[in-house]
């Protein structure tokens, strides 16, 4: 687990979920979108009121000896992307078909499966520093093998965060930070969202993460801002 779930999150994983995006469209078009929730724009599940708790991690592997807050799971997207996969397999289905099974089926299915799986086993926490990264059982996840350094990242270096498609709706939690050494800025989506083009339009430059919403995202919010962590209010 010390490096899977960060090369899936920072690579693999983004490009699945912006699939995931669009076949969510999709399904909402053929008049499927009653079945997401308010709650958090769930596609199903999570307590509304779900809140960050605090704990003090109880071995010396840990990312710190203060209490944190841990954000609470949320199993939403990967019991979303189950169903999806489901929906293109179930009789009697308007998306049934041999193609959308090997196509849509199959690798949702699959990637629900490893959604749930990250869930049970990941955590996003918030301690007097820092917003991090880590193991259920609070330990560390080990250095991000994609742009190097510890899976934590202080408040200061913030300067953009958001949830897309949107709050209400997280498939993908984003966040720009600038404690990532320079000369890495640039690796992967960061070449477009630091290009001259986003700079003019009012990007900070920085070095861009996507994560899928694994947590509860209203308790993360909540916590991005009593922190202060920066982000560019979009007019």
């Amino acid at each position: 687990m010390r490096c899977m779930g960060i090369i899936s999150y920072e690579q693999a994983t983004m490009k699945t979920c912006f699939a995931l995006l669009g076949l969510v469209g999709l399904l909402v078009m053929l008049g499927d979108a009653s079945a997401f929730s308010r709650s958090g724009g769930a596609l199903t599940g999570t307590p509304r009121a779900a809140r960050a708790v605090s704990v003090r991690p109880a071995n010396k592997t840990s990312l710190s000896v203060s209490p944190v807050e841990v954000i609470p799971p949320s199993y939403d997207l990967a019991l979303g992307s189950l169903a999806l996969g489901a929906a293109f397999g179930v009789p009697g289905s308007p998306l049934k078909s041999k193609l959308s099974a090997i196509l849509g089926g199959i690798p949702l299915l699959l990637f629900g499966l490893f959604l749930a799986f990250q869930t049970t086993t990941l955590r996003f926490t918030f301690d007097d520093d820092a917003f991090s990264l880590v193991k259920a059982d609070m330990s560390s996840s080990g250095e991000n093998v994609v742009v190097g350094g510890e899976n934590s990242w202080k408040y200061s270096s913030f300067v953009n965060r958001d949830y897309f498609p949107s709050q209400s709706f997280p498939i993908l939690v984003y966040f720009k930070e600038t404690q990532t050494p320079k000369e890495m800025w640039n690796v992967g989506p960061g070449e477009q969202a630091n290009s001259p083009e986003a700079i003019a339009k009012g990007a900070v430059p920085g070095q861009v993460h996507f994560f899928p919403a694994i947590g509860a995202v209203d308790a993360m919010e909540n916590a991005f801002e009593a922190h202060g962590c920066a982000k560019i209010e979009t007019k």
